[in-house]
């Protein structure tokens, strides 16, 4: 429902009600507000079309009241010269000039405002007066002390004690969710809604009227001359028109006065006051893509001899409002300049009749390829963080050269095409980790399209082959990146440097691990390493490192862990943050799959600190969900979900299938235990169309999803579910599948006995609970891995649950103390805490030999302290510190004192844990 009109204006005001509503603009306007209750003089400054008459006409209609002179707003359009303003004043406040002199006509002016009191002046469309403010506003101020003057313009007037707010566009929707909220979409809607009677921000609309007002960069004038246009358009069509934006964005002849008449007009009107140098400097800016630094316009912009300093025209232009400045949050440099884009497209055509735009772009591009390639050799390092964010602030930038490589007619020229291969090679370490990969492998794409025709050296060709194979990988396009490192491997001959044969071999490496061949990963792990120099600690490092994860997925979790810590001191001393970072996450690992939990968060703590310093979201979510695990397994569900979540949301985001399908998987797993079963499908589910039939893990998750069917009654999905995780090419080569998968399908053992005893088979469902029960008796079937420890413990849970408690579904203790499960499943690190080890393997040893007969005090006293003397007093207070502590961690039901000493519960199942477990 629109507002109400306004009643009409008092006789001590010029401002009138619109017929359109305000749209937006509230914090500007109580910005505006509470600069006008302090100060004499507040300038509006904004780009042509920002809305600065409309906002500074909203606040006069608002708060008339509280200015007893009135509220007056003056129209300086047309105004010249100091008796120019003079005279638009005195025609606004009615005031007859009779004085002779300009210097006459202020003080009259002034002596008319002082008069009335206080009083808002509205001195609108004031740039092209800017040079007559020192000789009109100080002199007004000073005789009429309790006016207020508002100022709008592109440009500030440089007068003492202005002050200044900034009209920016109006605010854009941030994603799909918040379209209607979006400021610039409520202007449009409601603009539209005046022409189409029935048009409304539909499903469908939604998504293209958003699209709109971003291309339109959020300028209010721009949306209502789009808006006015729906009377003939669709948002799709002016969509496509937008590339003759300034033919569209028209008023129609009925529309009222020349002013503003179109977006060209607008910014016509600026063009022809700038001098002619501010004018080549901002032609040449449409050069630019996104937002540019100051360093960038000096290099880019060639203004010839004896012209004056870029920066101080950029200085110029953006206190003409022709330049917007943004502040990065984050990144390195000052801050950057951008132009609107219907700004931008008029420079580009003011640029091109100059005839400089070709030696613009050729500058433009000449820049960018020496500075990304320089700022792309640092991303792994100690300045990776500062290379990535540079990457990413100019990455408008290096699209644009790229894109412009290819665009001359006929086909594209050796220079061209090279100077494409090395952009899409220096955006590659940001776009990997930052994404889209689909951008970084259209980039390759296009220049491995058209290497053939163009020349491209066997060097670059095998860099670009490469970098794509590893984009292939990290998309889970594993085909295609077996294809790209293949076709690098054929030209080793030719070329001179093996770094991209070494990165080929490498993502070779990784493909066939995650296939689950893990005899192939080590055969091209091994061709890499004959490749590369014994005092190459950067490689070297990486070797290690990637010769540790093999380990890890064969179960072999000690030779890992060495591996691990062999490679962090050579990622340290190269500089080789990147893989520090991966060292440090696969240490986390290694050290959750020991149980020695305290060390694997910080180790996953110091990865995440890394990660997140380079902004390497995909290796922080696989950091979150190491951390996830802990948490888990140190019974915190609601922080193991917070991990699983922040890991699933970045795996998303940056549009990686491997990391989303994993972390879904030990989320699906997590929700099983905690028997949410529901999403415990929904996620391993997910996690399979993630990763579709492109790794290994599939074998498990098929395995959870199977559990999950069984438990929730339905034989026939789990069945299958299992059929499918049992597929032998899946699983070859690592036994953690085949263990896996021998406790999970206990849990279909389970739903069979139930279906059996339902039907009134009670020897069948005493087969099927015997069958579950024979699975957790078998001997470890793979090394210790946190996935068989968990599949195994759910069976021990489902068999509770079934009312067959065994000995297997207890108190479980390490044989040397360095961790406990709790008959909950919680499980408890004691690594670092020795003492209570010692102490818990004592009283379990006393608990199996003689269930019920406590241990005396003497005798825990020596397990515990076997090599100090202790004064008797003392020693029984540490030990009941001892003893207390190990109640809080989840004992204090279990473990009971006793007139001669202490003893665990009998009644409670209680065994060591096997090799294994």
């Amino acid at each position: 429902m629109r507002n109400a009109p306004r009643s009409s204006p008092s006789p001590r005001t010029n401002v009138k009600a619109r017929s359109t509503r305000f749209i937006g603009r509230e914090p500007e306007l109580s910005a505006l507000h509470a600069r006008l209750s302090t100060e004499a003089l507040v300038s509006v400054l904004g780009a042509p079309g920002m809305g600065k008459t409309r906002l500074a006409h909203e606040y006069a209609l608002r708060h008339a009241d509280a200015y007893p002179g009135g509220a007056w707003l003056c129209d300086l359009t047309y105004a010249t010269g100091v008796d120019g303003v003079c005279g638009a004043i005195g025609a606004t406040l009615e005031v007859p000039l009779t004085a002779g002199s300009s210097a006459g006509m202020l003080a009259q002016l002034a002596d008319a405002m002082a008069a009335r009191g206080r009083i808002l002046v509205i001195l609108d469309n004031f740039e092209h007066l800017v040079a007559h403010a020192q000789a009109t506003l100080p002199v007004l101020r000073e005789r009429a002390p309790e006016a207020r003057f508002l100022v709008t313009s592109r440009t500030r007037t440089d007068v003492e004690g202005e002050a200044i707010l900034d009209l920016g566009p109006l605010p854009l929707p941030r994603g799909s969710a918040d379209v209607a909220d979006s400021e610039a979409v409520r202007l449009f809607v409601d603009r539209a809604g005046l022409v189409v009677h029935d048009y409304a921000l539909t499903t469908d609309e939604a998504p293209r009227a958003a699209a709109l007002v971003r291309e339109l960069d959020g300028l209010p004038l721009a949306l209502e001359l789009a808006a006015a246009r729906m009377r003939v358009f669709s948002t799709a069509t002016l969509l496509e028109h937008l590339r003759r934006r300034f033919d569209v964005l028209v008023r129609g002849a009925s529309s009222g006065g020349p002013r503003h008449g179109s977006l060209r007009d607008a910014i016509d009107a600026s063009w022809r006051a700038l001098d002619p140098w501010e004018q080549a400097v901002l032609a040449h800016c449409a050069v630019f893509r996104g937002s540019f630094d100051l360093d960038a316009a000096e290099r880019v912009i060639d203004l010839g001899e004896g012209a004056p300093c870029v920066a101080d025209v950029l200085q110029s232009l953006r206190d003409r409002s022709l330049l917007a400045r943004e502040t990065p949050r984050e990144g390195p440099g000052d801050a950057r300049f951008t132009l609107y884009l219907s700004i931008r497209d008029y420079a580009w055509d003011r640029l091109r009749e100059r005839g400089a735009a070709d030696a613009a772009i050729t500058r433009h591009a000449a820049y960018y390829e020496e500075e990304a390639c320089l700022w792309s050799a640092k991303a792994d390092g100690p300045e990776g963080a500062l290379a990535r964010r540079w990457l990413l602030a100019e990455k408008e930038n290096l699209l644009a050269v790229h894109r412009r490589a290819f665009e001359r007619i006929g086909p594209a020229r050796a220079e061209d095409v090279r100077t494409a291969a090395r952009i899409a090679l220096a955006l590659q370490p940001a776009l990997t980790v930052h994404g889209p990969l689909s951008l970084a492998a259209a980039l390759h794409d296009a220049v491995l399209g058209a290497s053939d025709a163009a020349g491209l050296d066997a060097d670059l060709r095998a860099r670009a082959l490469a970098a794509r194979a590893e984009v292939h990988r990290l998309m889970g396009d594993y085909a295609r990146a077996i294809a790209d490192a293949d076709e690098v491997r054929a030209l080793e001959a030719q070329t001179r440097d093996h770094d991209a044969l070494v990165r080929a071999l490498f993502t070779k490496t990784l493909v066939h691990l995650f296939q689950g061949r893990l005899l192939d990963a080590h055969a091209e792990l091994e061709r890499a390493r004959e490749l590369i120099h014994p005092d190459d600690r950067r490689r070297n490092g990486r070797i290690l490192t990637v010769l540790g994860v093999i380990r890890v997925f064969e179960g072999a979790q000690d030779q890992a862990r060495e591996s691990f810590l062999e490679a962090l001191p050579l990622h340290r001393e190269a500089g080789d943050i990147h893989f520090e970072g991966m060292a440090e996450g696969n240490l986390c690992i290694t050290q959750i799959h020991f149980g020695r939990l305290e060390e694997a968060r910080e180790h996953g703590e110091r990865a995440v600190a890394i990660h997140r310093a380079l902004g390497n979201r995909r290796n922080l979510a696989n950091c979150f969900s190491s951390l996830a695990s802990i948490a888990d397994e140190l019974g915190r569900p609601d922080e193991a979900a917070a991990y699983y979540e922040q890991a699933s949301r970045i795996a998303g985001e940056i549009g990686d299938r491997y990391t989303l399908g994993v972390v879904l998987g030990h989320q699906g797993s997590h929700l099983f235990m905690a028997q949410r079963l529901r999403e415990a499908r929904e996620s391993c589910k997910r996690a399979l169309g993630s990763l579709r039939d492109q790794h290994s893990m599939e074998v498990a998750i098929h395995a959870w999803l199977g559990s999950v069917e069984a438990t929730a009654g339905r034989v026939a999905a789990a069945q299958e579910a299992f059929a499918e995780a049992e597929r032998p090419s899946w699983a070859r080569e690592r036994p953690t599948n085949a263990a896996v998968i021998h406790y999970l399908r206990g849990h279909l053992d389970l739903a069979l006995a139930r279906e059996a005893a339902a039907g009134g088979d009670l020897a069948g469902a005493e087969e099927h609970v015997a069958s579950a029960e024979r699975r957790l008796a078998a001997a470890p079937l793979a090394p210790p891995r946190l996935e068989v420890t968990r599949a195994r413990r759910s069976l021990e849970h489902a068999l509770l649950a079934h009312g067959r408690a065994s000995e297997d579904a207890a108190l479980l203790v390490h044989p040397e103390g360095e961790w406990f499960r709790l008959p909950s499943g919680r499980r408890v690190d004691c690594s670092r805490r020795r003492l209570l080890g010692r102490l818990l393997v004592a009283l379990t040893e006393q608990r199996l030999a003689r269930p019920g007969a406590p241990m005396s005090v003497k005798d825990l006293i020596a397990r515990g302290w076997p090599s100090e003397r202790i004064l008797s007093g003392a020693a029984v207070a540490r030990l009941r510190v001892a003893l207390s502590s190990l109640r809080k961690e989840g004992l204090g039901a279990l473990l009971s004192s006793h007139p001669k000493g202490y003893l665990l519960d009998p009644k409670t199942p209680a065994r060591f844990a096997a090799q294994g477990e």
